[in-house]
């Protein structure tokens, strides 16, 4: 058994020896691999970016929201519906037809009368409705903000989150380079018997590696494209360009300052207050139904054996019959409670809307106070750390798994610099769409003290 497990170590360690040594016949032959180049479809540096305001703009376009739009104009026309009069009936009746004529209803009548009625609604009810249906447009045109505000949320947090890619690209580029120069330290301290092969191979890896991730980024990247260039009703391939790096102006904000906007300005609140306005309009409408309304009838009558006479009927319903009562009872009872529903939809919104603001500002500090940390203190050290580590393995000083760790930890503490600023800039738009304003609108009020 000892023997058997002594045999299968020496297999295995034949078997690393001889990896090892075509590895090492690859770097021999082909010593430009240390020069790897980013894989081709990787993004330009240089290209011009499509600008945050633009894509706002074309987003403008949203189906979602010309759907809204539409719906709108539907209310609106409904308000002409409600506040306009039933159709007349026009009517044709012979009387006095001979049994012996039928089906021919014009054949020897004794009589014929013409009549038009019109049902007239009590004065106040077309109004009441028309009302009605008035708060539901205005309403829709609030939801049709809420949505557009939705659609703006998107489109930031998707660009700030390509712009987060591009820096991982730049990032990967950076430390391309950097491994570019470390493997050609490497094989030259390799050539001058200071080095050792494996450093070599562990260079190369890196490098593969390193390549292999600019790969899956701009892959990403272009997904992420896509999806933006749908919010934006754009062609999907259309491209949207490198985004340079952004400093973010850093303000400061009150919480209670900006409650009090949020609860001024979001669309939501604006929506269910209209809401609220709606049903309490139904309910006019509702009480209304106790009064009568009017029928006015005007006949002609053209008879053959005598003159020609006419006549005018007026009547009323009556909704105090017993058998009709609870038609009206009931309508103003749903009024009441719907008027009920929205008012406490109102409140929940309100302390949600309260819990949405407060969110959005934690993050936004706790991001700021992440960007100081980053650009003050981690980077700074991972800079002078790598310099340090990377003269002494020039001369020899210094083991390449240190140096590669040092590099890593300077990309990771870029990357987290970055991503504090998408993560500030997001919680900004967040905050946007928490109080229902812009950043500057926000800040303009502030300075007018107009809460």
């Amino acid at each position: 058994m000892k023997y058997k497990m002594y045999n299968y170590c020496i297999c295995k360690l034949h078997l690393k020896a001889f990896i090892l040594l075509i590895l090492s016949a690859i770097v021999m032959y082909y010593p430009g691999i240390s020069a790897q180049t980013i894989p081709e479809g990787s993004i330009n540096m240089q290209t011009f970016e499509t600008g945050l305001h633009e894509l706002i703009n074309a987003a403008h376009n949203n189906p979602l929201l010309k759907a809204a739009e539409s719906k709108i104009q539907a209310s609106e026309a409904s308000v002409k519906i409600q506040k306009s009069l039933d159709p007349p009936l026009a009517a044709i009746e012979f009387f006095q037809s001979p049994a012996v004529n039928f089906p021919n209803p014009f054949k020897d009548q004794m009589e014929y009368d013409y009549s038009i009625q019109q049902m007239i609604p009590f004065p106040g009810k077309l109004y009441a409705m028309a009302s009605s249906e008035r708060k539901r447009a205005e309403m829709l045109k609030s939801d049709r903000q809420i949505q557009k505000q939705d659609i703006v949320r998107k489109v930031k947090s998707l660009y700030y989150e390509l712009y987060l890619k591009d820096r991982q690209i730049e990032i990967n580029q950076k430390t391309h380079m950097l491994l570019c120069e470390i493997a050609e330290i490497t094989q030259s301290r390799y050539q001058v018997g200071m080095g050792k092969q494996s450093d070599i191979l562990r260079a190369q890896t890196e490098l593969l590696s390193n390549s292999n991730d600019s790969i899956i980024l701009i892959q990403q990247r272009k997904s992420m494209e896509g999806m933006l260039n749908a919010i934006c009703s754009r062609p999907i391939s259309a491209s949207i360009g490198f985004i340079p790096e952004i400093d973010p102006v850093i303000p400061e904000f009150n919480l209670s300052t900006l409650m009090a906007l949020a609860l001024k300005n979001r669309p939501e609140i604006r929506s269910m207050q209209l809401n609220i306005e709606m049903q309490q309009a139904e309910r006019v409408a509702a009480q209304k139904e106790y009064l009568p309304d009017f029928m006015l009838k005007g006949t002609y009558k053209q008879m053959i054996d005598n003159a020609d006479d006419w006549s005018i009927m007026i009547g009323a319903t009556v909704p105090a019959a017993p058998w009709s009562n609870g038609r009206y009872s009931s309508g103003k009872a749903r009024a009441d409670a719907n008027i009920r529903g929205a008012q406490s939809e109102l409140d929940n919104m309100k302390s949600m809307i309260a819990s949405e603001v407060n969110d959005a500002l934690l993050r936004l500090n706790s991001s700021r106070e992440r960007l100081m940390l980053s650009r003050k203190t981690a980077i700074p050290q991972a800079k002078t750390a790598l310099e340090s580590v990377l003269a002494s393995y020039r001369t020899g000083k210094e083991e390449l798994l240190m140096l590669v760790d040092i590099q890593r930890m300077l990309a990771m503490a870029e990357l987290d610099c970055h991503m504090a600023v998408m993560t500030f800039l997001d919680s900004q738009s967040r905050l946007e769409r928490a109080s229902g304003m812009s950043i500057d609108d926000i800040d303009k009020s502030v300075e007018r003290g107009i809460p």
